[in-house]
């Protein structure tokens, strides 16, 4: 089994940081064999996934009232170390994400030079609820950046949320993707230079031989403000690609659906181009996640091969064969978020129809919004 919960290592116990991160369900839910959610046009279609993940960032201990100092041109960004190593020192967080420090170069078209750092991501606090922070600046020199990526690298279609927001100086970019390569991404992308009621969403490539391809993308309006907090969310499905804001779905796209096996990567970056922007020298800006909330199905080994044809994200099917699937749980329109209800249990769970999921109200998250 290529997913393993933390909460069974016992050597991780004396870190205060193990329990914290991983006390809701880390693994799927002891009562859950598998998770449905509404997606598709008008949220109208039942889908089903085998995997379940909640990140709750809200009650970890440590977590900073005032930012951490920027970056200057003196250090080297991709040597300076986290802030916090307690947490992103500790093997519960090692396990499931992976905090970047590459570098990216100048080019004509994207001029300043973009330096990751594990400086650029810690645990801030606001009104006593802690949230992680990814945090980019400009120096003199050079843009530091901060991003991660889970450790799950063989997603296969996915329903992935996060609470978060997005706030600082203009000329910057927040991401929330999933991602394989260049032509196998699906984003989320908040621009600080963009007004606060648009977000852009993407499927990648947005560019084919220095021309922009005008189906990749759309920017939606009049939409609640990124600077507040709001339930980003992405469907990634076989066919069609689905975003959605606080539950009402605002975009979808069946232009370059995701085909590879990917994974979730978040950052808060610059280069200095046309699209991010040109943030001024000494300008910063931080993209704030309280929680991140993931169901999905899988293709391949946990560290993600590509496997030609191998697609599993029939998953009903599998179960089918299987009898695996017989509780079936949702995991939107919940009592707490993060934590999955039982909306069918039984022989028949496989079988749940629309009318047994309005019966249960599963549906109930819809209507109103």
């Amino acid at each position: 089994m290529p997913l393993t919960a933390l909460l069974l290592q016992p050597a991780l116990a004396a870190n205060p940081y193990t329990s914290s991160l991983n006390e809701k369900p880390k693994d799927n839910s002891p009562d859950c064999d598998c998770y449905v959610v509404l997606s598709g046009k008008e949220s109208a279609t039942p889908e089903y996934f085998q995997y379940y993940r909640f990140y709750d960032f809200r009650n970890l201990p440590g977590a900073m009232s005032e930012p951490p100092p920027l970056l200057n041109d003196t250090q080297v960004a991709g040597e300076a170390p986290t802030w916090q190593p307690a947490l992103f020192g500790s093997d519960a967080w090692n396990f499931d994400w992976g905090i970047q420090n590459w570098t990216k170069p100048s080019t004509p078209d994207f001029p300043t030079p973009m330096n990751n750092s594990l400086a650029n991501v810690y645990l801030g606090e606001e009104a006593s609820t802690s949230y992680l922070a990814l945090r980019t600046s400009r120096q003199d020199v050079y843009q530091t950046s901060g991003e991660i990526e889970n450790q799950q690298k063989n997603m296969m279609h996915a329903s992935m949320r996060m609470y978060g927001r997005v706030q600082g100086a203009k000329g910057a970019v927040a991401g929330f993707f999933t991602f394989f390569n260049d032509e196998n991404e699906s984003d989320i992308e908040i621009l600080t230079d963009d007004p606060t009621d648009q977000i852009r969403y993407t499927n990648q490539p947005s560019v084919k031989d220095g021309n922009e391809v005008t189906a990749a993308s759309v920017g939606p309006t009049d939409l609640p403000p990124w600077d507040d907090w709001q339930t980003h969310r992405i469907d990634w499905l076989p066919k069609h690609s689905y975003w959605y804001l606080n539950q009402k779905q605002v975009a979808a796209n069946t232009y370059s659906v995701p085909r590879k096996q990917s994974f979730l990567v978040m950052n808060m970056w610059s280069d200095g181009g046309s699209w991010s922007g040109n943030m001024s020298v000494g300008d910063s800006a931080e993209f704030q996640i309280q929680w991140i909330e993931m169901t999905f199905n899988t293709s391949g080994p946990y560290q993600g091969i590509d496997q030609k044809k191998r697609d599993t994200s029939s998953m009903l099917e599998q179960k089918r064969s299987k009898g695996g699937c017989k509780t079936v749980c949702k995991i939107d329109d919940v009592k707490q978020v993060g934590t999955p209800e039982v909306v069918h249990s039984g022989a028949m769970g496989l079988a749940v129809s629309w009318q047994l999921l309005v019966v249960v109200g599963l549906v109930s998250f819809v209507v109103g919004h």
